[in-house]
């Protein structure tokens, strides 16, 4: 009974608003002219962490493990090369007084937590203005994001503070990580429509669009006692990584081609007839090319466009 009071209050507050922000005419509107508007956007984008469980490198996460790639992070890279090993072996030996690695094994025991950090975006565009209300708007946009997470492996020696054959776990407090780098272009196509208000120069508006993405795998590592390893195999399918042979890296081309759909809002904060600011909150669902970690998913892009008419080169303002 509390429950349906609270919701009907809340309907009759949301129709309030509206009845009064939207049912009247503000005394100053809008450009009606038909015409172009250019703008510049910057902001930050968060992207979805299922997408970053990509950079993980363990293939028995794969959702689809028919689609993975020789090239694609792959942790046992890493830790199965003999070269690699015994170095990692060297640097926990060097700057762990309490472990005496004669007679131990060093193995993974799990990879948590890989999100994508908050990233800057930014774009510029052109927009097409059909009427007071509707325009459409071509717009191109980058990200670089960084997916993290935390790898903890589990060793096992004998040492003076250590019990012979206790199992010591190396992870977070050690600075162990795991991160990818990828980059992301957007070409995009949206549909806004503004409305008018009471405020002058106030124009909230909604925006539906599509896009097609473009994702580079620009670097997967982990990071060991301070020392970075590449979990990319650059050296060709079937090769092993041998410091003692000189090799060509390859680029193994991680990546693609995707598309999403976009929905968003924003104000329109109108200085003249042909300057604003549109501070906009957009959520889109994105189907990025990343191996078997492509499933639609939603990404969240906060931004503030800056937008200039194309009255500002007319002889006369």
């Amino acid at each position: 009974m509390i429950k349906n009071k609270w919701f009907l209050f809340l309907l009759i507050c949301c129709n309030v608003f509206f009845t009064t922000v939207f049912a009247q005419k503000s005394s100053r509107k809008i450009d009606t002219t038909k015409g172009f508007d250019f703008f510049f956007n910057a902001g930050m984008y968060l992207g979805h962490k299922a997408n970053a469980n990509y950079y993980a490198g363990d293939p028995s996460r794969d959702p689809d493990p028919a689609e993975r790639k020789y090239g694609d992070p792959n942790i046992w890279y890493v830790l199965n090369n003999p070269y690699r090993y015994n170095e990692i072996i060297y640097l926990i030996d060097e700057r762990h007084s309490d472990i005496i690695l004669d007679t131990a094994y060093f193995r993974l025991d799990d990879i948590s937590g890989m999100r994508y950090n908050l990233a800057f975006s930014f774009g510029v565009g052109a927009r097409y203005r059909f009427s007071e209300s509707f325009a459409l708007s071509f717009l191109f946009s980058q990200v670089r994001l960084t997916a993290e997470g935390v790898p903890t492996f589990e060793i096992k020696g004998t040492g003076t503070n250590t019990d012979v054959g206790e199992i010591k776990y190396l992870g977070m407090e050690d600075n162990y990580k795991m991160v990818g780098k990828e980059r992301r272009n957007f070409f995009g196509v949206n549909a806004s429509y503004l409305f008018e208000t009471t405020i002058p120069y106030v124009f909230p508006f909604l925006e539906l669009g599509v896009h097609l993405n473009s994702t580079k795998v620009i670097s997967s590592e982990v990071i060991i006692e301070e020392r970075s390893f590449s979990i990319i195999n650059r050296y060709g399918e079937g090769t092993v990584y041998d410091p003692g042979i000189s090799s060509t890296e390859i680029d193994p081309h991680l990546g693609g081609i995707g598309y999403g759909f976009i929905g968003g809002l924003g104000v329109r904060l109108a200085f003249n007839t042909w300057a604003a600011i549109e501070p906009v909150v957009q959520i889109s669902a994105e189907k990025i090319h990343l191996s078997s970690y492509n499933q639609i998913r939603p990404n969240y892009n906060f931004m503030i466009r800056l937008v200039m008419g194309d009255k500002v080169f007319a002889k006369k303002q």
